[in-house]
């Protein structure tokens, strides 16, 4: 089966807006009847149970009057209305101080059931229920040898995949790989590449190690990171999407555990724009490939398997989890538009917590921020993710670094067991309307690149750095007045902070979309 072409759902992009957002009709019948599930020999969620000695139905209860509770809370505002604390996202959200049922303005969402479309609240029934995410490690080492040993430590002391930067470890070829991997028992071990200028070359050089060290197919697992797109906005590579590409995805066409292509949204987040245009990106992305894959005759929903989605997870952890919930929905509509068939919509998502939120100066706060994100990014339902280490702006990470990244995640699963429920974000008021919101604010902006050509002419043009630019001067405006402040940075600074000292890192790269980190506008002011 052949993917309908996407070229005619551009064509015409006030038929996607119309399409936007999904009714009842567009989930399965079965879904919606939907009343239980059973998820391996011993978990189950979704079960009925008895009403014998429960107490009244919430139904049965009388709800408390808004009015009432409108004058209490202005009341004690003294004055000042209760619009008055409405915040806005830079997406243009509205955050209310109260969510309700019977609020004039709810977006009823339709949200299925996990594994099921749209896939708002998990790409699988299971999600992490039996062994919880994937935990990622980052290995950015210089040279093979000491990435080699860093890689080793991750995965005798909990990490369950390695995400190497063949960039920052200095991989030059398929021996320098099968040096920073020696002692992996690569059968047994996803590995994963962060796509770099070279990432056509090092996603082969790794297919080639696999054959080399005799794995079948069936036991390779990881992502390869070819994703030139994402790779010109950060590095300045050429914005072409060409064979070569489809060409490795052939290598690993019986491998049904490796994702061949990246879509890594992170460029554009870390450059400063929001997450409507984070989302937004990838999905121009992912279409621009599935084009590619399609021209080759790759059907649909071989596809749309050979990509896994790496967003950013920050600190605003209710922001991160709406973002992958409205991420997996709009990516559901696309894979719809193509013809997909049920599981083949679910959105394989990599959480990488962001990068420019990690300060230099008091590092230290560092560690309650990738906390927090890797909190969202797993209570939203990530199938992998990876924590940058607390240090990690202030040089290569050293072993306490990575000790702490890794170790937050494993206190996340197996002490506050997170991942013991499915979307237990699920039914909040305030998550379902952002979600819903964000979701179309990204169908929005996906449209609109659409419209003028496709994610390759958005980034070779200069659109997406121009939009880039815009949204970090105003998020600078906010910085400079303190409507925003970077804790033990711009607010509460200590003066006798002793810095940390670590190796240099490798130069920064040098696309047309920089880093940019709110802490850099404070930063030189602080430092000892």
């Amino acid at each position: 089966m052949r993917m309908t072409p996407i070229v005619a759902m551009i064509a015409a992009p006030a038929i996607i807006v119309s399409e936007y957002p999904l009714t009842a009709g567009d989930v399965d019948s079965e879904v919606m009847s939907y009343t239980a599930s059973t998820v391996g020999a011993d978990l189950t969620y979704h079960l009925g149970m008895s009403d014998e000695g429960l107490p009244a139905q919430v139904g049965d209860l009388e709800v408390a009057d808004r009015a009432l509770w409108v004058a209490m809370a202005e009341e004690s505002l003294g004055g000042r209305s209760v619009e008055s604390l409405t915040t806005t996202t830079v997406d243009g959200i509205p955050v209310r101080a109260l969510y309700r049922s019977d609020d004039p303005d709810t977006v009823e969402p339709i949200l299925g059931v996990p594994g099921s479309s749209p896939h708002t609240r998990g790409g699988s029934a299971a999600v992490g229920l039996v062994g919880g995410w994937d935990v990622r490690s980052l290995i950015l080492d210089a040279g093979p040898e000491a990435a080699n040993v860093a890689a080793l430590d991750e995965l005798e002391n909990g990490s369950t995949s390695v995400l190497l930067d063949p960039v920052a470890i200095e991989i030059d070829g398929m021996s320098d790989l099968d040096s920073t991997l020696t002692g992996v028992h690569l059968e047994m071990v996803a590995v994963a590449l962060v796509p770099g200028p070279r990432c056509v070359e090092s996603a082969n050089w790794l297919v080639d190690l696999w054959e080399e060290r005799g794995v079948p197919a069936g036991d390779r697992a990881g992502d390869l990171g070819v994703d030139p797109l994402g790779v010109a906005a950060r590095h300045g590579t050429p914005a072409v999407v060409d064979t070569l590409m489809v060409e490795v995805a052939s290598r690993v066409a019986e491998a049904g555990r490796v994702c061949a292509l990246s879509v890594d949204s992170t460029p554009y987040s870390d450059a400063g724009l929001g997450p409507s245009w984070e989302v937004a990106c990838s999905l121009a992305t992912g279409v621009a490939y599935l084009r590619a894959l399609e021209d080759k005759g790759v059907e649909v929903d071989r596809a749309l398997s050979t990509m896994a989605f790496t967003y950013s997870a920050s600190a605003d952890q209710f922001m991160t989890i709406a973002k992958f919930r409205a991420a997996r929905r709009c990516w559901d509509r696309v894979a719809a538009t193509c013809g997909a068939e049920g599981t083949g919509r679910a959105q394989v998502q990599r959480a990488l917590t962001s990068a420019a939120m990690i300060t230099r100066v008091d590092p230290w706060v560092n560690m309650l921020r990738v906390t927090a994100a890797g909190f969202a990014a797993g209570v939203a339902g990530a199938d992998s993710v990876t924590l940058h280490p607390f240090d990690s702006t202030v040089g290569r990470p050293d072993a306490f670094g990575r000790r702490m990244a890794r170790n937050t995640q494993l206190l996340l699963m197996e002490e506050s067991h997170l991942a013991r429920t499915v979307d237990p974000a699920g039914g909040s008021w305030y998550i379902e309307d952002l979600t819903e919101r964000l979701a179309g604010a990204v169908w929005d902006r996906f449209v609109s690149i659409e419209a003028d050509g496709g994610m390759v002419e958005a980034v070779a043009s200069g659109r997406i750095a121009a939009e880039a630019e815009v949204a970090w001067t105003a998020r600078e405006a906010g910085l400079a007045s303190g409507a925003e402040v970077v804790t033990g940075v711009s607010q509460f600074p200590n003066p006798d902070e002793v810095p940390l000292v670590r190796p240099e890192a490798p130069a920064a790269p040098d696309g047309p979309l920089p880093m940019r980190r709110p802490a850099d506008l404070f930063e030189g002011r602080v430092a000892p």
